[in-house]
This record gives structure tokens, sequence and C-alpha cells, in this order.
């Protein structure tokens, strides 16, 4: 057998896949391994150690071929490096290489292996790959360095807006009377208490990030402005990627990753197609065709130096298992 593996290791969840012919043989999902999250990194890494070791579970590690690991934080040299020292010592049987979660995602959710792709998950994150090779990779780092968009800057404007709905410094919003019961709070002291002394959990207002896609469902103005605001950020970012890529007005695909382009409000979705298509009217927009773990094992054959034509059929046949 030439078994290969491959990882999708991002801030909510770990996906892990083995395969063997293009047939999968074991998904296994786990908790956060993203090394920046509230886990750090020895939690991270050891929930990435045993996502692997249950996928290897019963096979032959001989039969392994080199995997694929694509992560979030693995953002810099020095971010692989750290990543590949705790993985070594927890798996010293594992032959793998890293890269950023959004190469996985491009390779996986393309239809011909490049292009660009705009994650929209807990955080934002762009790469553009253009067929010659060259390589454009913007944001990833926060709203520090530039970004905006995700489910942890939405689930924050949510609660920014709420609050100042309920006080009067703002305008009425559905998200006002939502956010309680989301978060698990009687009222808006018990709330603002619960948040100051940090007894509320870091991650619960991530609960917020769906509350304000169905208010916007549902016609509230302040959450369609929040979900038009975040599109328009995306949006600029992919234009500047392809930008730098010098596209031109060339027909590309541009990938929509991440659980967020897929809420219940097509807000999100309709403003930045529009504003893409208004700058690069031929770009093919949609959806991934196959999940970012899914693109990391085809990524792990491609560098064993087989052919992933066959392999990205296959899986398209299994997608629904994952």
């Amino acid at each position: 057998m030439r078994l290969y593996l491959g990882v999708d290791g991002g801030a909510s969840k770990t996906d892990v896949i083995l395969a063997d012919s293009g047939r999968i043989l074991k998904v296994v999902r786990g908790g956060p391994s993203n090394p920046q999250g509230p886990m750090g990194w020895e939690g991270a890494m050891d929930q990435l150690a045993q996502c692997v070791a249950d996928a290897v579970h019963g096979y032959d590690r001989n039969d392994l071929r080199p995997a694929v690991l694509g992560l979030a934080g693995a953002d810099f040299p020095e971010d692989i490096q750290m990543m590949s020292q705790h993985l070594t010592k927890r798996l010293p049987w594992l032959s793998y290489s890293i890269v950023n979660d959004t190469e996985i995602a491009l390779l996986g959710g393309s239809r011909q292996g490049y292009g660009i792709v705009a994650i929209c998950g807990t955080a934002t994150n762009v790469l553009g790959i253009h067929p010659d090779g060259r390589r454009c990779h913007i944001g990833g780092l926060g709203y520090e360095f530039g970004d905006f968009g995700g489910g942890a800057d939405l689930a924050r404007e949510v609660l920014h807006t709420a609050f100042r709905s309920y006080e009067g410094r703002g305008p009425k919003t559905a998200l006002e009377f939502g956010v309680l019961g989301r978060m698990n709070q009687i009222d808006y002291e018990t709330l603002r208490r619960g948040m100051y002394f940090h007894t509320i959990h870091p991650l619960a207002f991530l609960a917020l990030v769906p509350l304000c896609f169905e208010a916007a469902d549902q016609g509230d103005e302040v959450a369609e402005k929040l979900l038009r605001r975040m599109a328009e950020s995306l949006a600029q970012t992919v234009i500047a990627a392809a930008n730098q890529l010098k596209w031109e007005k060339d027909a590309f695909e541009i990938v929509l990753a991440g659980s967020l382009w897929e809420g219940t409000s097509p807000i999100l979705q309709d403003h930045f197609r529009h504003r893409l298509h208004e700058f690069y009217p031929l770009a093919d927009i949609h959806l991934p065709e196959l999940s970012p773990v899914m693109g990391a094992v085809l990524k792990a054959v491609q560098d064993d130096s087989q052919s992933a034509s066959d392999w990205r059929r296959k899986l398209r046949e299994q997608k629904d298992q994952v």
C-alpha cells in the first residue's frame, strides 16, 4: 500500500484523512490545533499529534508516504520550525511537510490547482497562485496587520453594536435581544461583568456569528451593514492579490473557503461577488470543489511525484464522507 495522510489544522478543529489509491480509509476530526489560539503550543500540538496517531492506528506506518500538514498559524518559517520541533518530539516516526492552510484550501477548492482562495472562517486569509508559479499571500495575521473579517472580528462587532443599541448609543438592532440568549446571560449587566472579570469562556462570543447572519436574513439593517463591511474588506484583499499577480482581466478562479461564506444570509457572498466582478468581470467565484483536508492529501500525492488528476476525481466522489 501507499498510504497518504493529509491534515487541515485550524483555530476551531483539526481534520485528518488517510487514503490509498484515491480511496479514503479513515477520517479523524479533533479539536483546534492552532498554537496561536487559547490552547497554546502544548495543547494545540497535543491535539494535532493525537489526531494523526488516531488516523494511522491499525495501519503499517512503513506504508506511509510523507504527509502534508496544512496548518493555521504556519505564517513564517519560524512558526513552521517550532511546529516541527513539537511534532517530531511527539511523532518521531512521521515524515511530513508543513504548509499554511491557505495552500491546501486553494489546491483542494479550485478546479485547476491555481487561482485565489479567500478564507473566511474564524479569521481571514488570502493566497493567490498564478499558473506561472508566482504567488501572493496577503493577511492571516489579524486586524493590527490590515485584516478585517472572519468569525472573531464579526462576533466583536456584534457585541459592540448590541451594547450600543442597549445603552442608546447607537441604532436599535435585533442583535441586542439575540446576544443575551446566545451568550447564556440574563441581562446586559451580567454580561458586562462576565466579560470584564473573564468568567465567560473567551471563545463563547463566537456563538454570535450565526446570530448576525440570521438577523441580516430577517432584514436587520445593522446586521446587514456588518456583513457588507466584511465583504468589502475581503473583496479589497482579493483585488489587491489579483493586482499584484497582474491577472489583468483574464478569467481566473476565486475559491470561497471557510464556514462563514455559507451563512444563512446571502449578503456576504452577494456583496463580495458584486465588488469583485466590478474589477474582474470574468472571475469564476465559487465554493470549494473539495475540502482543505482533501487538498492536503492531493498535495501529498503531488509531492510524491504521483499524478493527482485521478485522485481528484475519486475524492470528489467521496467528499460527503468528510
